[in-house]
C-alpha cells in the first residue's frame, strides 16, 4: 500500500521528469527551426513564441517542484504530518544528505534554464553565450539523478553514462508534444522540413538512449533472471514494453506518414500517433517514477 508520503514524492518524481523532458525537447525544437530558413510567416513566429512560453511554463513549474522536495522529503520523515514538512531538525537533516545536494543542483539547473530563455528573448545578440548557459543547466539537472536512488553506487563510468541515457530520452520524449502542436501550427511544408529534420537527430538520440539503457541494465539486474522474478525487474520490462512501441511509432512516422505528409499535406494522421507516442511517454515517465521512487534492484 502506497502512503500519502511516498504518493507526494511520486509525484515530484514524475513531475521532474516531464520539467525536465519538456525543457530539453523545447530546445531541441528551437533549434531544429532556426536551421530552417527565415520567412515573416505569422504562424512560424506564433509557433516560436509558442515554444519559447511552454519551455519557460515547465523551467518555472520544475522550479517550484524542486523547492517542494526538501520539505516533502522531510515530512516523509518525520513522519509527523504536515508540521513535519517544517520541522527545522528534519529540514537541516535532508539539507545536509544528498537529497539536499540534488535539490540545489536542481534549483540551480533550472534557475539557469530560466534565466537563459528570458535574456535569448531580451538580449538576442548574446544568444551564443546564453544557450552555453541553459546547456550548462541541463548538464546540472542530469547530475542531479546521480545523487540519489538505486543509481547512486554507480562507478563514475556508469553514472556519465545514466546521465547520457536521461538527456537522451529527454530530447525525444520532451521533443513529442510540440511536434504534436507543430502538426497545427505550421504550414505543410514547414512542417515536412521539421519532421524530416527531427528523424534525422532522433536516431542519434535514440542509439545513445539505447546503447547506455542496456550496459546501465546489465549493471543494475544481476543476474539478468531478475529481470522476470523481481518487481524491479518486471517494472523494467514494463518500461521497455512502453519504449519499443514508441520505437515503432517513430519508424512508423519517419518511413510512412512523414512522406505521406509531403504527399498529400495532411497532418491529421501524423499528428493522432504522435498522440499515442507521447501517451507511451507519460507511461514511461510513470512507470520510471515507480522504480525508482518505491522499488530497488533488489525487490
Amino acid at each position: 500500500m502506497v502512503g500519502n508520503w511516498e504518493l507526494m514524492l511520486l509525484l515530484t518524481k514524475f513531475a521532474t521528469y516531464a520539467a525536465v523532458s519538456s525543457c530539453v525537447g523545447s530546445i531541441l525544437m528551437q533549434t531544429l527551426r532556426s536551421k530552417q530558413l527565415r520567412t515573416t510567416d505569422t504562424k512560424l513566429e506564433a509557433f516560436d513564441v509558442w515554444l519559447s512560453r511552454w519551455f519557460l511554463k515547465w523551467a518555472g513549474l520544475g522550479l517550484v517542484i524542486s523547492l517542494l522536495q526538501l520539505p516533502i522529503q522531510a515530512g516523509a520523515m518525520a513522519e509527523n504530518g504536515l508540521a513535519g514538512m517544517f520541522d527545522p531538525l528534519m529540514l537541516s537533516i535532508m539539507w545536509q544528505s544528498a537529497v539536499g545536494s540534488q535539490v540545489s543542483f536542481i534549483v540551480v539547473g533550472f534557475t539557469l534554464l530560466l534565466l537563459s530563455e528570458w535574456g535569448i528573448n531580451k538580449l538576442a545578440r548574446f544568444k551564443t553565450i546564453l544557450r552555453i548557459v541553459t546547456v550548462t543547466g541541463f548538464i546540472l539537472l542530469a547530475i542531479s539523478f546521480t545523487f540519489t536512488g538505486h543509481t547512486v553506487e554507480l562507478n563514475t563510468v556508469f553514472k556519465g553514462l545514466l546521465m547520457l541515457h536521461i538527456l537522451a530520452m529527454a530530447a525525444w520524449a520532451g521533443s513529442l508534444w510540440p511536434l504534436h502542436q507543430s502538426c497545427k501550427a505550421l504550414p505543410a511544408d514547414s512542417l515536412v522540413t521539421l519532421m524530416e529534420n527531427f528523424g534525422k537527430v532522433a536516431v542519434f538520440f535514440v542509439s545513445i538512449l539505447i546503447a547506455c539503457g542496456v550496459l546501465l541494465l546489465l549493471q543494475l539486474v544481476e543476474p539478468i533472471g531478475n529481470l522476470f522474478t523481481t518487481n524491479y525487474g518486471q517494472l523494467l520490462m514494463l518500461k521497455l514494453i512502453f519504449v519499443s512501441g514508441m520505437l515503432l511509432l517513430a519508424a512508423w512516422h519517419k518511413l510512412k506518414l512523414v512522406a505521406e505528409l509531403a504527399q498529400h499535406k495532411n497532418a491529421q494522421p501524423l499528428r493522432l500517433s504522435i498522440l499515442i507516442e507521447t501517451l507511451l511517454v507519460v507511461s514511461v515517465l510513470v512507470t520510471t517514477s515507480v522504480f525508482t521512487t518505491l522499488v530497488g534492484p533488489q525487490s
